[in-house]
């Protein structure tokens, strides 16, 4: 499985200890605007940032995700299984 435009949100690429994702980001831009950024980011189980590199396009965060993690479990909080996903969750 990849990471792709209709699940980037709710995936992540794992290998214990740590989780690959894609998160939005922002940067200064003219006239009091922002550009948007995604980010290629690895945690560790402490949420400790390992690694992060930022594209100005999501084809481009795509694509370096799932070349570099690729290899790694993928996981879709969308996916119910076993206690674990967004039907577990206490907002639900």
């Amino acid at each position: 499985m990849t990471i792709s435009k209709s699940n980037w949100t709710t995936s992540h690429f794992f290998a214990s200890p740590l989780r690959a994702f894609i998160s939005l980001g922002a940067s200064p831009a003219e006239n009091n605007e922002m550009n948007l950024e995604y980010n290629v980011t690895v945690t560790d189980s402490d949420f400790i940032e390992q690694y992060q590199e930022t594209f100005q396009s999501l084809d481009e965060a795509i694509a370096k995700i799932n070349h570099k993690f690729g290899h790694w479990k993928m996981i879709d909080a969308n996916d119910k299984t076993s206690g674990d996903g967004c039907s577990s969750c206490a907002a639900h």
